[in-house]
């Protein structure tokens, strides 16, 4: 009995040292497994964007992967994690917070996505978060945000941007066409004092207001080879210098048309789906405010050929000239109410429209119809003025969908205002550009000329695009629709 005893002690006790040697087997992997999840992504590091001084001394993060692994539980859980040999129910979760900085080496802003426990993708009001004691917080209208720092105030977290030469930060550079501006004297001013393809002697109206809504110095052209995670979903421009609402404008010089543009949002979109998932992109979407400032190219170019053609012919001619004019803006009124629907569909919900400048005043404009210096040509402002009051009539009509806003930003009244009382704005010369003899260089033949000696003080930088001191009057008024919209 007692030799009995004593055999069934002994099986214990080889069952026991084979369970802890099963188990020191098995625990291996799981710790190889669990280090190699703790360990950071590999850093793959890419070439920085040249339009920053700052971005080239910054090491830029890696490329985020198709599947980013989801954090390591705490030290006092790690004996419930699951097998490696045991595949995991659902896919993880995708990154709470992007591996890197953004092109202007600023930290990323904490992610605004809610959870996907927050329910369904339905749009919501945007949260104001604004301590009644502090009426003027940072970044709230007219203040800017710190950099970096996302301004909650407003509730805006992306900016998508599409247009013409006002708003294109540098897609032309990638695209076989003499539309460019990637060489001095554009971009003086700009940061590094280096040309970035920008129509400018700085920045534009769109890079001021990503400023004062922290999501960033500058907005990216789409095509920025540099593009990382955290500018995505900043925001970014698939504008194209000397594109309009029709695209034929866009198809005579070989840039990329406002349809071309739709079909990069839409690859855009479907990037974010890859990066982020499908309900918090649309939910990016959503929230997103869609700037869209286009339709001089058009409206300029048709004038100024028909002004060719009725000043070789009689009255007649001139007064059909102006009938063409009137039908030509409808068609690019239908336009836009097509390209908005095409953008709602893919998930927008705020626009800010930006309106015609008056082009009557614009230096190419006096120097090609003949006014001169001293006076605007009235009949192409009065075009401009036709075309934004068909625009606000569409803008109400568009308000009527749900959950859709929209807001109009009248540039003409602004520009309009500088242009009669200069003084007032700090302006010294609102008749001629900085660049060459200011009223017919743009572009190419703005190349390597000399330039005014304080552009601060100037209305125009070329014969057709505002200085950086007017993007900055512009990017004020766009503050305080992105403040509407969200409110």
């Amino acid at each position: 009995m007692r030799s009995s005893f004593q055999q069934q002690v002994q099986l214990l006790l080889v069952a026991a040292l084979l369970i802890v040697v099963t188990g020191a087997l098995h625990c291996h992997p799981c710790a190889t497994a669990a280090a190699s999840s703790d360990a950071p992504p590999p850093d793959h590091h890419q070439e920085t964007p040249p339009a920053d001084a700052e971005d080239q001394q910054q090491a830029p993060p890696p490329p985020p992967p198709p599947r980013a692994p989801s954090p390591s539980p705490p030290a006092g859980r790690r004996r419930g994690t699951s097998s490696p040999h045991r595949r995991p129910p659902s896919p993880p979760p995708p990154p709470k917070q992007d591996h890197g900085h953004d092109g202007d080496g600023q930290q990323p802003p904490p992610n605004p996505e809610p959870s996907e426990e927050d329910g369904p993708p339905a749009v919501l009001p945007p949260r104001v978060v604004v301590s009644p004691q502090d009426p003027h917080p940072p970044g709230s209208a007219g203040v800017a945000a710190p950099p970096g720092v996302v301004n909650r105030t407003t509730g805006c977290t992306t900016l998508l941007v599409l247009g013409d030469s006002t708003v294109d930060p540098g897609n032309n550079n990638r695209l076989p066409t003499t539309a460019r501006a990637n060489f001095l004297p554009y971009g003086i001013n700009f940061y590094g004092r280096r040309p970035t393809g920008r129509f400018t002697n700085g920045r534009l109206a769109t890079d001021m207001l990503a400023e004062k809504l922290g999501l960033g110095r500058t907005i990216p052209g789409f095509y920025d080879p540099n593009l990382r995670l955290a500018q995505l979903r900043r925001g970014v421009s698939f504008a194209s210098g000397g594109s309009g609402y029709d695209d034929s404008t866009a198809n005579r010089i070989n840039v990329l048309s406002f349809s071309a543009q739709l079909r990069n949002l839409v690859r855009y979109k479907l990037l974010i789906r890859t990066l982020i998932g499908p309900r918090r992109a649309e939910r990016l979407l959503n929230r997103a405010a869609f700037v869209i400032s286009s339709g001089t190219n058009d409206m300029l170019s048709l004038y100024l050929a028909s002004t060719n053609r009725s000043s070789s012919s009689n009255n007649a001619a001139a007064s059909s000239s102006i009938q063409d004019m009137d039908t030509y803006e409808n068609h690019l009124i239908a336009r836009v109410a097509n390209y908005t629907q095409a953008m709602i569909l893919l998930g927008a919900r705020r626009f800010i429209f930006v309106g015609l400048p008056p082009m009557g005043c614009l230096p190419i404009a006096r120097t090609l119809v003949g006014t001169g210096s001293d006076r605007c040509d009235e009949t192409l402002n009065q075009i401009a003025v036709s075309f934004n009051s068909k625009l606000i009539q569409l803008l109400n009509f568009v308000n009527f969908q749900r959950q859709i806003a929209t807001s109009y930003i009248d540039t003409y009244t602004a520009i309009h205002d500088a242009t009669a009382d200069p003084k007032t704005f700090g302006l010294t010369e609102v008749s001629r550009g900085c660049c060459g003899s200011g009223v017919i260089e743009v572009g190419q033949t703005c190349r390597g000329r000399r330039t005014c000696g304080d552009p601060s003080h100037y209305l125009y930088w070329d014969a057709i695009h505002p200085t950086e001191t007017t993007n900055q009057l512009i990017a004020d008024v766009m503050m305080d629709s992105i403040t509407q919209l969200y409110s």
